[in-house]
């Protein structure tokens, strides 16, 4: 009898201990490909995160008169001015905005198009260009100092808004790029839609409204690749992030974490 029950015994006792690590084996299984897919599905193609990826090496002859404008000075335009001569006396006199130049500084274009110069008055300069002021100013300035050496440069920004946040850029010079600048931006990201970037801009009383595709090769023909003082730039952000992991709103981090309690508690379910 003994020896019976021992042989009705042993086969289900064989059974029952085999199942649980058969089932541990197949959830393993469902939750690493669940992983895997989730983890494949979260890529993003090169070409959407490659700027001109459809550039190939080589050189092209450029007409910088089709896509670059030289600026002409209009109202609302803040100049920065310095004129330099032998006798320091007379430096101090001609630029008063020296010992406080901040970002508010420099000789602000009213809306008649005119600036506030010392000894000349008002001086128009609207329509003209930063060379073209430099001549206008050391000719009026000629009539009373002589040997006079001036700059005119202008005091522009580039403004940014990208999703996470907004800043500025400083135009170091007339002929900025928009690469130029969004090298300048601390908050950018490799996962920014940069096939959808908009830009912003007031000209002759006018709003222009004009997207732009910094993936393709296209960008550098484009009448917007260089900018315009007060231009502004906005970069989308897109579904994902270089520290997507880490983002407390990132999806993939609330479908691991919500697996990986499902998972806990079956586990602690089944050794009960």
């Amino acid at each position: 009898m003994c020896a019976q029950n021992l042989l009705i015994k042993n086969p289900i006792n064989s059974l029952s201990y085999n199942a649980k690590p058969l089932n541990m084996k197949y959830t393993t299984i469902i939750v690493f490909s669940i992983l895997v897919s989730l983890f494949f599905s979260s890529c993003v193609s090169s070409k959407k995160t490659n700027f001109f990826h459809d550039l190939t090496p080589g050189s092209k002859s450029l007409d910088s008169s089709k896509s670059f404008n030289i600026h002409k000075l209009k109202p609302n335009d803040r100049l920065t001015i310095v004129v330099s001569s032998t006798d320091p006396v007379l430096t101090a006199y001609l630029n008063p905005n020296q010992s406080s130049l901040n970002s508010l500084g420099g000789y602000l274009i009213d809306l008649e198009g005119s600036i506030e110069f010392p000894l000349l008055g008002k001086v128009p300069v609207a329509g003209l260009t930063t060379v073209e002021t430099e001549a206008l100013l050391k000719e009026k300035l000629t009539y009373y100092y002589k040997d006079l050496y001036i700059n005119v440069t202008l005091m522009g920004k580039i403004f940014f808004l990208t999703g996470r946040g907004g800043g500025n850029v400083v135009m170091q010079n007339e002929r900025m790029t928009i690469f130029e600048a969004i090298t300048q931006i601390s908050n950018s990201d490799p996962y920014d839609q940069k096939n959808k970037v908009w830009l912003i801009r007031e000209d002759s009383g006018k709003r222009i409204y004009a997207q732009l595709d910094l993936n393709s090769k296209k960008i550098f023909d484009s009448q917007y690749y260089y900018l315009k003082t007060n231009d502004l730039i906005y970069i989308k952000p897109g579904n994902y992030t270089s520290n997507w992991f880490n983002t407390p709103s990132s999806p993939f981090r609330g479908i691991v974490t919500a697996l990986g309690s499902i998972l806990g508690l079956f586990l602690l379910i089944r050794n009960l």
